[in-house]
């Protein structure tokens, strides 16, 4: 074996020297690759938290604007209470008790009366005509005339109106285009509500003739119907 030549040894040196630079070119790479991978990692883990962060906003603004909607929007109601024409007539009072005006607004009776007389035509106009109601403001008008009180007669017919027992259908919109109709259905019974308040009127009077008696049943009637509106 001879002697190595001077370039034999400037290979054996250099090849001893680029070993450790070598290794930590390597090892350099792994670290640079792990740093790399763990902020690719972190800047994963951020992005997913702002998308499910504005997620959430949007759910919440979502549900701010629904909640919105529910305290501001219209809310009608029907109702049938005693009539201002007399003990044995009932009116339907129409309520927008909500922030908003209830906008086409019709109702629908679960089954018409097969009476055709005034009463019945009129609702039936009022109802089925779509309108708009202000809130905080009622539309009252006659529903039923039931039979007369023992000892009083009529020069019409002996009921009009509706039936004693039913139901009412309530639909509109509110100002929101987008927002489906609002629906309710109401019972609107005459019969089996207990006993219907009446305004007190004062004695009878008895011991009065002529105008005067007239004069005093005049008065029995506004106490009455004053008393009515409250309702």
């Amino acid at each position: 074996m001879g002697t190595p030549t001077w370039a034999d040894q400037l290979v054996a040196w250099s090849a001893l020297f680029s070993a450790p630079l070598t290794l930590g070119l390597l090892v350099f790479a792994v670290f640079a690759w792990r740093t790399a991978h763990s902020t690719l990692e972190e800047s994963r883990k951020a992005s997913l938290a702002a998308q499910r962060a504005a997620e959430a906003a949007e759910a919440a603004n979502e549900q701010l604007r629904r909640d919105s909607v529910e305290q501001t929007r219209p809310f009608v109601f029907a109702e049938v209470i005693p009539g201002l024409a007399g003990v044995t007539s009932w009116d339907l009072r129409i309520t927008n008790a909500g922030k908003s005006s209830a906008r086409e607004l019709t109702l629908t009776p679960s089954k018409w009366s097969d009476r055709e007389d005034t009463v019945t035509q009129s609702l039936r106009e009022l109802l089925e005509t779509p309108r708009t109601l202000p809130p905080g403001c009622s539309i009252r008008t006659l529903w039923r005339i039931g039979p007369p009180e023992p000892g009083h007669h009529t020069d019409g017919p002996h009921e009009m109106g509706m039936d004693e027992r039913g139901q009412v259908r309530v639909e509109y919109r509110s100002d929101d285009p987008q927002h489906a109709p609002y629906v309710d259905v109401f019972d609107v019974n005459t019969h089996g509500a207990g006993l219907w308040p009446v305004p007190e009127a004062g004695p009878a009077p008895d011991g009065l003739n002529g105008d005067l008696r007239k004069f005093y049943r005049l008065g029995q009637t506004l106490v009455r119907r004053v008393g009515e509106l409250g309702r």
